[in-house]
């Protein structure tokens, strides 16, 4: 191979790694890109292509670099080589911000319909307790004349009596005339304080493992989901796994835009594409959960390339001089997108 020609580099919308701006391309890869080039003096062209297109491209030996968030992996270095890794990153679930609220509303009434039979339960037991106590401090106060001597309106009354305790309000309008009631108030004040606050507890922790996200929390709720993909991105066999209905995208602006339409729901895809996406458009994306599924990134390179030791070696002069480190801030501020 002539080392003095001029490389066809092949790009594919990854933004904020490759992207276009006015007709220019920008990103992350391109200033790194760019930078490796002046380091071993190569002139270069850039040519837009799909994502799916730039790994059979460099098989076919139609273009010589690819640059496009490609996750370097097994399967891929059968067919390319690649350049020591270039950006850490990982997968993210996002949702439609205003679908996925409405989902709160479904969690509260799966809790009513028995989907949670611990807080129902817990629920029902407090309300038990509320019953049975305001029936015993009737019994005990009733010939105090604390309350009505008849059942009704009697019960009410105790009833208030013992809500307020519980609750530790307290309004002063009823009070246990008698030392069993006062006795028997008590103990409901200490229980009922008891129970209520487990309760509440209960479901606060509920509400925090949900995190009010709604229908979709974590990687657990994409089963038999509709969750869009790039196609032939490495998202695609980790939704395989979870068994979610993928569907597939020829970019991410395509899921972007059935994910706002309500056709799908959810997207799965590299963390640097969706942090982006929800930058821009915050309120309508939602990122739920972690990033997962660690994964590198790097340039893909024919197989052989004979640019492939001096890309290396422009990769490690940029780490080394700390011009790697200017480039990375520009594009993603002080942040990791994911520490390894």
């Amino acid at each position: 191979m002539i080392l003095d020609m001029k490389l066809k580099v092949g790009l594919a919308d990854f933004p904020p790694l490759v992207f276009q701006d006015h007709q220019q391309h920008k990103g992350f890869e391109i200033d790194l890109w760019e930078a490796i080039a002046a380091i071993i003096g190569v002139e270069f062209e850039y040519e837009q292509h799909s994502f799916k297109e730039i790994i059979p491209l460099l098989v076919e030996k139609k273009i010589d670099i690819g640059l496009a968030g490609i996750t370097i992996n097994e399967q891929r270095e059968k067919s390319i080589n690649f350049s020591h890794a270039i950006l850490d990153s990982g997968l993210l679930i996002a949702v439609n911000r205003n679908k996925n609220a409405l989902n709160v509303f479904k969690s509260f009434m799966h809790i009513v319909s028995g989907g949670y039979k611990a807080i129902v339960s817990s629920i029902f037991f407090l309300l038990l307790y509320i019953f049975v106590s305001s029936n015993v401090i009737w019994i005990a106060e009733r010939r105090a004349h604390t309350f009505s001597t008849h059942y009704f309106p009697g019960i009410f009354e105790s009833l208030w009596l013992t809500l307020v305790s519980i609750t530790t309000v307290g309004y002063g309008d009823y009070v246990p005339h008698t030392w069993l009631g006062r006795i028997i108030v008590g103990i409901v004040i200490l229980s009922g304080a008891v129970i209520l606050s487990l309760m509440v507890a209960q479901i606060t922790a509920f509400l925090a493992v949900k995190k009010m996200k709604g229908e979709i929390s974590s990687t657990r709720d994409l089963f038999h989901k509709k969750v869009a993909t790039v196609e032939g991105s490495t998202s695609e066999e980790v939704l395989r796994q979870m068994d979610a209905t993928i569907v597939f995208m020829s970019t991410l602006q395509e899921a972007y835009t059935k994910l706002k339409h309500e056709e799908i729901d959810a997207i799965v895809f590299d963390a640097p594409a969706l942090l982006s996406l929800e930058k821009d458009d915050k309120d309508s994306v939602e990122l739920i959960g972690e990033i997962f599924g660690k994964q590198s990134y790097g340039i893909a390179l024919q197989q052989p390339s004979a640019w492939e030791e001096k890309i290396n070696q422009a990769v490690l002069n940029l780490k080394e001089s700390g011009e790697y480190d200017l480039i990375y801030r520009k594009w993603f501020g002080e942040d990791l997108i994911m520490e390894i």
